[in-house]
């Protein structure tokens, strides 16, 4: 039983950080826009893209793509999206690397 009160302890003091990390996630991208006021068309463009909020490849991000608009800091507009807002670390399967 000893092993078990550990173990829930252990659970119990983890799960703060995972709300933490969370909200950090959504603070991303709520910094440049707020997703719920996309019209139903956006989404289903993004849909279509394969669009991601956070790239799990750091050389495809939107941030290195050329059809990304900076708008400062990590936000932006994409081309492909009709000039919709998106930060530079999310990711779609129509990624263009920049020229240099």
């Amino acid at each position: 039983m000893e092993r078990s009160r550990r173990q829930f302890l252990a659970l119990a003091a983890l799960t703060p950080l995972a709300f933490a990390v969370s909200a950090a996630a959504k603070a991303n991208s709520a910094s440049c826009y707020d997703p719920a006021t996309l019209s139903l068309s956006l989404r289903n463009r993004r849909k279509a893209l394969g669009f991601v909020e956070a790239s799990t490849d750091p050389a495809r991000r939107c941030g290195l793509c050329a059809f990304f608009e900076s708008k400062g800091g990590d936000c932006g507009t994409c081309q492909l999206l009709i000039g919709a807002p998106v930060t530079a670390s999310g990711a779609c399967n129509s990624f263009a690397a920049k020229a240099r």
